[in-house]
Parts: structure tokens; sequence; C-alpha cells
């Protein structure tokens, strides 16, 4: 072959022109057939190790923060923790035993929650028509109609006792004694809460004013509400089939889809603190400092009332069992000088337009269930 025979003149020749060489051991050199120039001068594969160090030597330094590696979590342990450098990473949780253990925990809680809440929605549901149901029947089973409307064409008013609580069933009389209790709780926590408006009219008599119009209001008073709206759908159907019974043609009939519904309150309280500021010291503590009001009817004038539609008005007292005549409040009728006492679950029905009354002044006393009473007022209109 040509390229030994080349290689071993070259390695023989002592002197060049131009150059001097070094003398070179000779080794023998072995050859394979198969070899090509190519294969001759190409470069060792370095292993990795080695091109591990050739890399190391290119890459300039680094410090690494330990701080970095002591925040990281342990390997068997996957908590949310935020990144040391950078933006958050994202909490991504990881499905081991305590998690899906506090994950069926919170899911029964979240259950017995709803359940309970659904629980508490279906009672009170119950309890609404429960009431509704219990003024209905009283209406139309207790309440004497034809006496009522016989009395409201000869006198303008009428005085029924225990509308609500006087029953021969004993479970009926027990449930009409706790709603007339609870619309009286309602009363002060309405006015506890500042949901009633001070009667500037009679700013020295401690009382209170609020509408009863349910909707949004409903979570208020919802006893209060829930009386007026049976009383509005039930007592004028009957009322107006009685006037045309009895042949009562100037007595206007009702409407049985619309009313205007009220709440009265009085506070001793508030009473004796005014008065401390408007009267003479020596009577500051004087239940006797309230003037006589007038007598008068619901709708203003005795002729004006073509814009008014209040045709007959119903006020039941919401006071204590302990209340009587000495502790005032309640009515006077122009007509016969008629005094009706403010007792407990007493309604009085009175025409609107032209039934002159006077309200007379609570007193009340220091003692516990004295101190407050309230009345709630439905004002029935023209239909």
């Amino acid at each position: 072959m040509m390229i030994p025979t080349l290689l071993l003149a070259a390695c023989t020749a002592t002197s060049v022109e131009g150059f001097t060489l070094a003398p070179v051991s000779l080794r023998p050199v072995v050859i394979s057939p198969e070899a090509t120039t190519t294969s001759l001068y190409a470069k060792r594969k370095l292993s990795m190790k080695e091109r591990r160090k050739q890399r190391a030597k290119k890459l300039p330094s680094a410090t690494v923060d330990r701080g970095i590696l002591n925040d990281l979590p342990a390997a068997d342990k996957w908590e949310k923790t935020e990144a040391s450098v950078g933006s958050k990473r994202e909490d991504i949780p990881v499905p081991t035993n305590e998690v899906a253990e506090e994950d069926n925990a919170i899911t029964d809680e979240e259950t017995e929650e709803t359940i309970a809440k659904a629980s508490s929605l279906v009672q009170a549901q119950r309890k609404s028509v429960d009431c509704l149901t219990h003024v209905r029947k009283r209406v139309e089973e207790s309440f004497p109609i034809n006496e009522a409307a016989k009395s409201l064409a000869e006198k303008g008013y009428f005085v029924y006792d225990g509308f609500l609580s006087k029953s021969l069933d004993d479970e009926d009389a027990v449930f009409g004694d706790a709603m007339l209790s609870e619309m009286l709780s309602e009363s002060s926590s309405m006015l506890e809460n500042d949901q009633m408006q001070r009667d500037i009219s009679r700013i020295a008599d401690g009382e209170f004013v609020a509408p009863i119009v349910g909707g949004e209001n409903y979570a208020l008073c919802p006893r209060l509400t829930e009386y007026v709206v049976s009383m509005t759908r039930h007592m004028p159907p009957l009322l107006n089939k009685e006037y045309d019974v009895i042949g009562a043609g100037d007595l206007p009939k009702l409407d049985s889809a619309a009313s205007m519904g009220s709440l009265r309150l009085y506070d001793r309280k508030t009473k004796l603190g005014t008065a401390s500021f408007l009267a003479n010291p020596e009577d500051a503590d004087s239940d006797g400092s309230v003037s006589e009001r007038p007598f008068g009817v619901v709708c203003g004038d005795y002729d004006g009332t073509e814009n008014d539609t209040r045709r007959l008005t119903s006020i039941l007292y919401l006071s204590s069992k302990q209340w009587d005549s000495t502790n005032g409040g309640g009515l006077t009728m122009e007509t016969d000088g008629q005094k009706v006492e403010a007792i407990r679950d007493r309604i009085v029905l009175f025409r609107s337009d032209t039934c002159a009354y006077r309200q007379e002044p609570w007193v009340g006393s220091d003692d516990s269930g004295l101190d407050q009473a309230s009345c709630a007022i439905v004002h029935f209109i023209q239909g």
C-alpha cells in the first residue's frame, strides 16, 4: 500500500530543507486494512465524566443559597407554602389520607349544616301556616260575626275578649296565648332594633309606631304580619255577607285583598325620660303629666273622608296578662262614653269614618311585664 511506505519514509528522515526534526522513536503500527484516512485522524470520544469536567470549566461559578433548600418541605410532607424565589407557586392538593379524611369531615359538616337549615326553614313554614290557620279559624269559627255586624250598624263599634286564646279546645287556647306572647315580644324587639318611629304628635307619652308591611320586613315581625294577612283575607268577606243579611246598607263593603297594618307600642322608660326634660322636676316621675286627648275619627274630619279609603279599624291589645285598668291605655267612645280597657287579647272593631273615639294614655308601672304594652292595628279599606 502507498500510505505505510510514505509514513515510514517520513519517520526515518533526519532533515528536510528548512526544518530540523528531532529523532523519533519508532514503534510498529498495525493498521487495519479497513482503516481510512478519516478514522486515522478522528478524535477519541470523551467519557461522561470527562464531558462533565469540561462543562464545569466553561460555566461560571455559582453560590447555592442553603436557606432556599431549608425552606423547602420535606419529601414526605406536602404543605401549602409560598415559593422563596419568584412568584407564588400554585397550591396543588395532594390526595393523602389526612386530606381525604379532612375533606370528608368538611363535607359531613356542610351536610349537617344544610340539613339543619332546611329543617329550620320547614319548621318556620309550618309555624307560619299554623298561625295563619289559627287566625282564620278564630274569625270563621269563634268570632261572633253576626253580633259584630249588628253592633257596628247600631253603635259604630264592637268589643270582643279572648279573640285568639279563648277556646273550648285547650290546645288552641295554648297556641293562641303563645302567639300573643310572640307578637308582644316582636314589638319589643322592633323597638330595641330601632325599627319603630317615635310618635312626635305625642312626644311626651312614650309611644312608638311602625307599619306592618311584610315582604322584606317579614322577618322583623312574622307573627304580626301573619295576623294582619289572615285578618285581611277572612274578616271582610264574613262582614260583607252579614251586612247583606241584616240590611245594613250604610255600611260600606270591605276589600279582602288589601289593608293597612300598623303597630303601636308604649315604653314607660321612654315616657319618664321625656317627662324629666319637659315637665317640672317635681312632676318628672308623675304619671299624671299627660294631658287629656280630644275625640276624633281615624279618617280625620267627619267630612274629610273622600280621599281616605279606610272604613273599619280593628285594634288587638298585646299587653301582658297582669295589665288592668290601673295601667291605662284603651279607648273611650264618644257616642256613649264607653271605656274600653287595654286588656290582653281584647279586640275592638269600630268604623273608621264615623265613630269618634279617644285613645287613653298608657301608664303601666315599674313592675315586670308592665313597663311596655302594644297593640296591632288593621285598617280595612273600602272594596
